[in-house]
């Protein structure tokens, strides 16, 4: 409680004990002037107080990222009077979520006076009414030239946050202009607890955890209009934007030309029955079906940025209608030829094209699904869009904005028909299955983000030769987690005339997800570890022979992996969901886990019985062939892998 507040109080509590004593005396006279200076004082001090807090909240918003860039930009706001249902569709989903100022109403994890712990540092979250605040080492301090010192503490008003779906992370505010620096802790929510940020991606843990910047990373796809706007000189960013989060004139474009010219009432109601477009405003809708997906594609691809200089001054210079080659082209891996400009720096960092697509040039990171479509034949030939399966406005979802009626099979069968006549001889499962979805076909989980899968957006069919050539999971076997490559090749042969492939006695004999379990790079393995907990696979394969192989992954190097198999052990029955475990824990926690896991399942196996499954090392009692296990471990591929989600 501060002085004023306390003084009033005393004022207060003795003010009325005057008026009581006066009162029952008959001194009404003073008793009334007793409330007048209460009145009066505590106006004074309510006013004072109202001040303080406008003129704290006033700082406070100067070292945010302000939302009043130049260009036609004007907010959403601005949008609700005139398009009310369209606004209010919009604000339910996670898009307008992108970023956001931390705020009651925005601040999804526990500032409950909490301390965190990281790399020898100490860390302390506290909510101060509508304020969320962290304590922690300087993250601007830098140590003068020779002498070895530790940084002070500070204490920081966390000033934004991004993401509100799986995750949520915290932005620190700098000393200096508005710049935004990463607070090594994210909430992932539905676990409802703190986990170091790095340990949310899939990345090699002897990479250091990186400082990010939100001025200069998430301003591009986690604002619309954003511009980062360093002063060298002064050390710090004045960044500016059109508005936090992806808002309305992300997809519409600047609409204070619209604004103004739909003031005139006449001019408003003559455009309901004009034919033309309006010239001041984009309706990605209305737009064919290569330009209407470009805005999709202006956050949801790869890009380069061919002017640095002028994007730090500018932003992106890319608005919805134009073509995005133009100013933001797409990195297309396949095509590298026809982009002599990117040819050398990613010649220079190999890694680049690795921590982002499958050697074939398939994007393998989530968020951008627009280098998956541009690679799909329905895109290049037809007129499949963004748009023929998601929508903003009219979607059954938010998780991932699927159009009304383009649930299941429709979005595919607005164009192809004719398959739709004859369903299970196209797919060969029985009707109203997994497998007869063709999106579980031609557009597997083989994307990871966010620890998680999600479906490629590129659309083709499975080959057991694209595996053979990228490493990248089939569809068949993504389901069918049990068979071989063998076994795939085969009926793809003899259901659609593939060429036999050309495969090893290992890629014969041994299922085709537990070599990638075992040999498999970083990626390969989160995806398994995921499958193994998907609900279609684990009815395809059986559940009774997954826990040994997910225990291994509990143990893996890459926490991600860790996270993941864990996820998918609390999938199947029993015990299994209230194991104590922690993926970001010590270590030999995490092998204590795995042989406890492995004690449980050997004992359910010796009193279940079981056949020989060869090709998933179980013998004829259900145990696990350990040595062949151990074996392919041996042979696993180490590379360093860091996924650019």
């Amino acid at each position: 409680m501060s002085f004023e507040w306390l003084f009033f109080a005393s004022l207060l509590a003795a003010g009325a004990w005057f008026f009581l004593r006066s009162g029952l005396r008959g001194r009404a006279w003073q008793a009334g002037l007793v409330v007048v200076v209460l009145t009066l004082g505590g106006g004074f001090l309510w006013e004072r107080h109202l001040t303080r807090r406008a003129e704290s909240d006033a700082r406070f918003l100067a070292t945010v990222p302000q939302q009043n860039r130049p260009d036609g930009y004007v907010s959403s706001d601005n949008c609700r009077s005139c398009h009310p249902s369209q606004y209010d569709s919009w604000h339910q989903t996670y898009h307008r979520t992108m970023t956001q100022v931390a705020a009651p109403n925005t601040v999804l994890g526990n500032f409950d006076n909490v301390k965190l712990e990281l790399l020898g540092k100490t860390y302390f979250l506290e909510r101060r009414g509508g304020e969320f605040w962290a304590d922690l080492e300087d993250p601007e301090w830098e140590p003068p030239r020779g002498a070895i010192q530790p940084a002070p503490r500070v204490q920081r008003r966390l000033g934004l946050l991004t993401g509100s779906h799986h995750m949520q992370a915290y932005w620190v505010p700098s000393a200096r202009g508005n710049g935004q620096l990463l607070f090594p802790f994210a909430w992932l929510n539905a676990d409802q607890r703190w986990v170091p940020f790095h340990n949310t991606f899939l990345r090699d843990p002897a990479i250091p955890p990186s400082k990010q910047t939100w001025n200069l990373n998430c301003i591009n796809c986690h604002a619309t209009g954003g511009q980062p706007l360093p002063n060298q000189q002064q050390m710090q960013f004045e960044t500016r934007s059109g508005e936090l989060g992806i808002a309305c004139e992300a997809c519409h474009g600047p609409s204070e030309d619209h604004i103004r010219a739909n003031q005139n009432f006449l001019n408003r109601y003559a455009r309901h029955f004009s034919v033309e477009p309006d010239p001041h405003m984009v309706n990605p809708a209305k737009l064919p079906s290569k330009a209407s997906s470009q805005i999709c594609g202006q956050c949801h691809s790869i890009k380069w940025i061919p002017n640095r200089e002028d994007y730090l001054e500018n932003g992106f210079r890319y608005r919805p209608g134009q073509e995005l080659a133009q100013t933001e082209p797409v990195v297309r891996p396949t095509r590298l030829n026809e982009q002599p400009w990117l040819t050398q720096p990613l010649k220079q960092s190999p890694e680049f094209l690795r921590d982002r697509y499958w050697p074939d040039g398939m994007v393998r990171v989530s968020g951008r699904e627009y280098n998956g479509l541009i690679e799909s034949p329905c895109h290049q030939r037809g007129e499949l869009s963004c748009l023929s399966c998601h929508s903003m406005h009219k979607s059954i979802d938010r998780d991932d904005q699927i159009a009304l009626g383009r649930e299941g099979n429709q979005a595919c069968l607005q164009c192809h028909t004719s398959i739709g006549d004859k369903l299970t001889q196209h797919t060969r499962h029985a009707a109203g299955s997994s497998g007869s979805l063709c999106y579980n076909c031609h557009m597997p989980h083989t994307t990871y983000g966010l620890l998680k899968t999600i479906r490629s957006h590129q659309i083709d069919s499975p080959t057991v030769s694209s595996t053979l050539k990228t490493g990248r999971q089939n569809a068949c076997n993504l389901c069918h987690l049990d068979q071989t490559l063998e076994w795939t090749a085969r009926h793809l042969t003899q259901w659609y005339g593939q060429p036999a492939a050309k495969l090893s006695e290992e890629q014969r004999a041994t299922s085709a997800a537990v070599l990638d379990l075992a040999k498999g790079e970083a990626g390969q393995r989160a995806l398994i570890a995921w499958a193994m907990g998907w609900e279609p696979a684990q009815t395809a394969s059986g559940k009774d022979w997954l826990t040994p192989f997910l225990a291994e992954l509990m143990t893996d190097s890459y926490s991600s992996v860790r996270y993941i198999a864990h996820r998918s052990l609390k999938s199947l029955a029993g015990e299994f969901q209230t194991l104590n475990y922690d993926f970001v824990g010590p270590e030999a926690d995490w092998l204590a886990a795995k042989t406890n896991l492995l004690q449980l399942w050997q004992s359910r196996q010796n009193t279940r019985g079981g056949q020989t499954r060869a090709q998933i090392l179980l013998d004829a009692e259900g145990k696990l062939n350990r040595d062949a296990l151990d074996r392919l471990l041996k042979e696993r591929n180490n590379i360093s892998m860091d996924l650019q989600e």
